[in-house]
């Protein structure tokens, strides 16, 4: 990386990156299209329910974790216990409620905003989460690396700019709080997790990936379904499905959207733990592009301040990926190192 970092001690094969770069964007982008065509109030099949949608994708993920915890991968401290997840809680509790946060809030800003406007915000994390990277995990980043992030904001904002000047949609200020609100619990959680899977927490050891995801899906879950339960979208769910002719699509679209909810919520969380949490949100950010750029080669967009954005986007991709392949040379043991002695402490494993 561009600046020096905490050291967790594990070294992770290229291939093992590679898998979970892949996996981690070609989930992201299925799952947004989903969502995208799922979701929409003013056309079939006009299931807008999102946080009774979103509370199945923390259950369906919080069950499916804890069946591969019994059936495929072992914890090395055994499965989540209560007793556990009260010694964590104080980064559990945290990671759950930026899940509630970042999932239910940007859905639903966009019922009051312009999508383009939710873009151009959540464009802007890689910045926040650099932030809260240095305020939590006590990484830090190069002058370099700083500029680099900054310009990366910069092109994705000018990149969806020919959006946001053409777009008649209304904007009202409590989506755009909803959507700066789960920004920031969007850059804080990969921090959390990280934190979680790595080892930085001091005496307490590192929990497996499948461990966190129970403890983060189960306490989101919790919180939607309070949600749900307190708004009027809950008549509204219950008498979608009551309908026979709307229950088998909202049946479909519920298990579809929960299992490649799961499959996401997996390759993000192995994404973190293989790289860092900066890279989270940069990819995060280059799959939005992305989807920008697909989306304006097929409307046809000639305007030169969003190609502009995208090329800052692109560059700023490219120099972050070389500083971050750039490792510094292992130190030459000093010469005049002491052989252990009977009396030298013993390093705990």
């Amino acid at each position: 990386m561009g600046g020096a970092h905490v050291d967790t001690g594990e070294e992770h094969e290229l291939w093992k990156q590679v898998l979970v770069i892949f996996l981690f964007v070609g989930f992201n982008i299925g799952l947004n299209e989903f969502n995208s065509w799922a979701l929409r109030k003013d056309s079939w099949p006009g299931f807008h329910f999102t946080w009774f949608y979103t509370m199945f994708h923390m259950l369906v993920s919080a069950i499916a974790a804890y069946l591969l915890q019994l059936l495929v991968i072992k914890p090395k401290l055994g499965g989540p216990t209560f007793a556990q997840a009260w010694d964590y809680k104080l980064l559990i509790i945290p990671m759950g409620l930026c899940s509630f946060l970042m999932n239910g809030l940007n859905n639903a800003s966009l019922a009051l905003m312009s999508l383009f406007l939710n873009q151009a915000i959540k464009a802007t994390m890689p910045m926040p989460t650099m932030f809260f990277s240095y305020l939590f995990a006590k990484k830090t980043y190069s002058p370099l690396m700083i500029f680099v992030v900054f310009c990366l904001c910069v092109g994705s904002v000018l990149s969806v700019w020919y959006k946001i000047s053409t777009d008649k949609g209304g904007s009202q200020a409590m989506g755009v709080i909803m959507c700066l609100i789960g920004l920031l619990a969007c850059s804080i959680k990969p921090v959390l997790v990280m934190m979680l899977t790595s080892g930085l927490l001091g005496d307490l050891p590192k929990l497996d990936t499948t461990v966190v995801l129970v403890y983060d899906c189960c306490i989101a879950f919790v919180c939607m379904l309070i949600t749900w339960a307190c708004l009027d979208e809950r008549e509204q769910s219950i008498a979608y499905l009551a309908d026979p002719n709307t229950r088998g699509i909202g049946i479909i679209i519920i298990i579809c959207g929960s299992l490649m909810a799961f499959c996401f919520n997996m390759s993000n969380f192995y994404f973190i733990r293989f790289t860092t949490a900066l890279t989270n949100t940069v990819g995060g950010s280059g799959v939005k592009v992305f989807l920008i750029v697909v989306s304006a080669v097929q409307i046809g967009v000639a305007d030169p301040v969003s190609w502009s954005g995208v090329a800052i986007v692109v560059a700023s991709l490219v120099t972050y990926s070389y500083l971050n392949l750039q490792k510094p040379a292992p130190k030459p043991p000093a010469a005049d190192a002491e052989a252990p002695k009977e009396g030298t402490p013993l390093i705990k494993p």
